[in-house]
C-alpha cells in the first residue's frame, strides 16, 4: 500500500486517511469534518480546474481548496 494526497486519487475513488498534515487550524477543521486518520474519505468530484475538491465522510459533505485537500494523505 502506498500513501498519496487525495487529490491523485481518481473521482468517486474510497480511500483510508494515513495522516492530515498542516497547521493546527486546518487539522482541527478536517477532523471536525470526519477527517482523521483511520476513516474513509471519498473523493466525489473535482472541479474542472481542479482547485477545488468535494469530499465525503461518514459525517458530512464538504470542499476543500487544493492546497487544503493536499494536506489530506490516504492509503491507497
Amino acid at each position: 500500500m502506498s500513501i498519496c494526497p487525495i487529490t491523485s486519487l481518481p473521482k468517486g475513488m474510497r480511500a483510508k486517511v494515513a495522516e492530515v498534515e498542516g497547521e493546527g487550524a486546518l487539522r482541527s477543521r478536517l477532523a471536525a469534518l470526519g477527517v482523521r486518520p483511520g476513516e474513509e474519505v471519498t473523493l466525489l468530484r473535482v472541479s474542472p480546474l481542479r482547485r477545488t475538491y468535494l469530499l465525503g465522510t461518514e459525517e458530512s459533505v464538504f470542499a476543500l481548496g487544493k492546497e487544503a485537500a493536499s494536506c489530506v494523505k490516504v492509503e491507497r
